[in-house]
């Protein structure tokens, strides 16, 4: 437990890097080559990368489901957030069909934490 909480909270630091990185090359790169529904999609993706992050290191120890909760967060990270982000830059592995599970995922985790809080003595 202890070591996949480690591993999820640097995996989530991970992810802050990576919201700045892309923010700043989304503005001073970015901005002016992308049409007005891939930088949609762009800001979509960054802003729940970047809430997800800031939720995922702060998560409450839980017992089995933080684990439960931070496993369906970052699977939603990926099915989602990169979804949106490959379509809107292009990238490889882009199948449009995978966003819903994401934000599905993140639905899922968010009332599995609910539950797990609800439960705590």
């Amino acid at each position: 437990m202890q070591l996949f909480r480690k591993l999820s909270g640097v995996i989530a630091a991970l992810y802050g890097a990576i919201v700045v990185g892309l923010a700043a090359a989304f503005m001073h790169v970015w901005q002016t080559n992308l049409d007005a529904e891939a930088s949609a999609r762009m800001l979509a993706a960054l802003g729940l990368l970047a809430f997800h992050c800031i939720a995922l290191l702060t998560l409450p120890n839980v017992g089995r489901l933080f684990i439960a909760t931070a496993l369906l967060w970052h699977l939603g990270i990926w099915l989602f957030c990169y979804t949106l982000l490959a379509g809107a830059l292009q990238l490889p592995f882009y199948f449009s069909a995978l966003a819903p599970y994401g934000g599905q995922s993140f639905i899922l985790g968010w009332l599995v934490l609910a539950i797990a809080l609800w439960r705590r003595n």
